[in-house]
């Protein structure tokens, strides 16, 4: 009676034990969330500079925050001289107002069809709206910041292409 006394007694203990290591590393994975209330308006400030880079027609700036998948579908010296070529000089743009809403946490997020979804990022809808030789006229533009190492980053949405070549070589929608 005595041994199957201690048997419970040290099943007892293994479980509480158990639990108490299930606990611990609930709390491990749970405090690096809790010390991230500033995520949300690191990801809007890099938003607004990239859009503040376009505003003045720094391209080359706003490309830099792009996301490495950005930056593999528009090489730079292409997306500078594109971007100047079809506002500034098409549409006779020399800037545009700005509005962007509040960034909305989302998980497991696919924000170009084809690549591995996103774990954690922030999306926000901006509308940008130009005055210029055909009037004014508004892009609304929804765009997903996600960290890239310690930075974080800008994605353009491309829910249904696939990752290759520009988005204007894909047919698919």
């Amino acid at each position: 009676m005595l041994r199957r006394r201690n048997r419970n007694d040290l099943l007892k203990k293994i479980l509480f034990i158990g639990f108490i290591l299930i606990l611990l590393w609930l709390i491990g994975r749970t405090i690096p969330y809790m010390f991230r209330a500033d995520a949300p308006d690191e990801a809007a400030a890099v938003a607004e500079e990239f859009y503040k880079y376009e505003q003045t027609g720094d391209f080359g700036s706003s490309w830099e925050l792009f996301h490495p998948l950005m930056k593999e579908r528009f090489p730079k010296s292409a997306y500078v001289q594109n971007r100047a070529h079809i506002f500034m000089q098409h549409f006779g743009v020399e800037t545009f107002e700005l509005n962007m809403e509040e960034p909305e946490r989302e998980f497991d997020v696919t924000v170009v069809g084809g690549v591995k979804p996103f774990s954690e990022a922030y999306r926000i809808r901006v509308t940008q709206t130009f005055s210029g030789t055909f009037g004014q006229f508004a892009i609304v533009q929804t765009c997903y910041l996600v960290e890239d190492g310690d930075e974080w980053t800008l994605l353009w949405y491309y829910p249904n292409l696939k990752n290759e070549g520009t988005p204007h070589d894909n047919n698919s929608e």
